[in-house]
């Protein structure tokens, strides 16, 4: 089996990935891919968060909406004009939510022609909270709220890595955890993402990272096994592969083949392409 379209692809301009966009193209037509979507990390003005939040939250190093106008949807436009005639290009983000701000995301999509969401980081009651540092019950509910009210704006296309709030929810003994508020935070996801018809990623960065021991077997940091077996219950999900690259090499490279064999563990379908 072979991927032939994959809408979770980064750029140089995250500040944690290599090449631009040319680049992944010139590698999707080698690969055979019929489509591809562009998805750097979309920019988050200064003003949405302190500064102190800015800088722990990684958002100095990524792209900001300068860079935005003057490199990142240039360099589409031209690597576009390069590969338009080879395979379909799509723009995109993978973009944070953050209440309050809709008209920021509203405008986005005047530039780009889908967002994917992204939960990095989110807002608690002792402000925001990144997904990979250590959170409690209290945070991975405030998590699934996230989720919910992002994915009821209408303006995302994909939530990738849905499973993430567990990567650093453990036990006592820092061992994964997966209890009854886990399985109540993935329940809300799953649901949210059928009620608003958005497809739920099964993230080849994850599998791209290697198996870790887990609490009763060895597992991927994500996707995680206990969140899909839940989306298994589901018939009504939706489910797609994303890889998730930040290299060219990427886009077909043996977690692809890691992820096929992962998702024909459940019952549920993969699409292979978004409409």
């Amino acid at each position: 089996m072979k991927l032939t379209a994959n809408y979770h692809t980064h750029t140089a301009l995250c500040g944690h990935a290599v090449g631009m966009t040319a680049d992944y193209l010139k590698e999707a037509v080698a690969y055979g891919y019929s489509e591809i979507g562009m998805s750097d990390h979309g920019p988050i003005p200064r003003s949405f968060m302190s500064k102190e939040d800015y800088a722990n939250n990684w958002l100095e190093r990524q792209m900001d909406e300068r860079i935005f106008e003057t490199v990142y949807l240039p360099d589409l436009a031209h690597a576009r004009s390069l590969y338009g005639s080879r395979l379909k290009i799509r723009a995109g983000l993978e973009i944070e939510y953050l209440a309050g701000h809709d008209d920021y995301y509203r405008h986005l999509l005047t530039k780009v022609e889908y967002l994917l969401l992204g939960v990095h980081y989110f807002s608690t009651p002792h402000g925001l909270q990144n997904s990979y540092m250590p959170v409690t019950k209290e945070d991975i509910l405030m998590y699934a709220e996230t989720v919910e009210t992002a994915l009821a704006t209408g303006f995302f296309k994909v939530l990738v890595h849905p499973d993430l709030f567990l990567i650093e929810y453990r036990d006592e003994r820092g061992e994964w955890l997966f209890d009854k508020t886990a399985e109540l935070v993935s329940r809300r996801i799953v649901e949210a993402s059928i009620r608003h018809g958005v497809p739920l990623e099964i993230n080849l960065g994850g599998i791209r990272k290697g198996r870790m021991p887990g609490r009763v077997d060895v597992d991927y940091p994500y996707p995680r096994r206990a969140f899909w077996n839940i989306v298994e219950e589901y018939p009504a999900a939706k489910v797609l592969f994303g890889c998730d690259a930040h290299r060219p090499s990427e886009l077909a490279d043996s977690s692809i083949q890691e992820g096929f064999a992962f998702a024909a563990s459940f019952s549920f379908p993969v699409m292979t392409k978004l409409d």
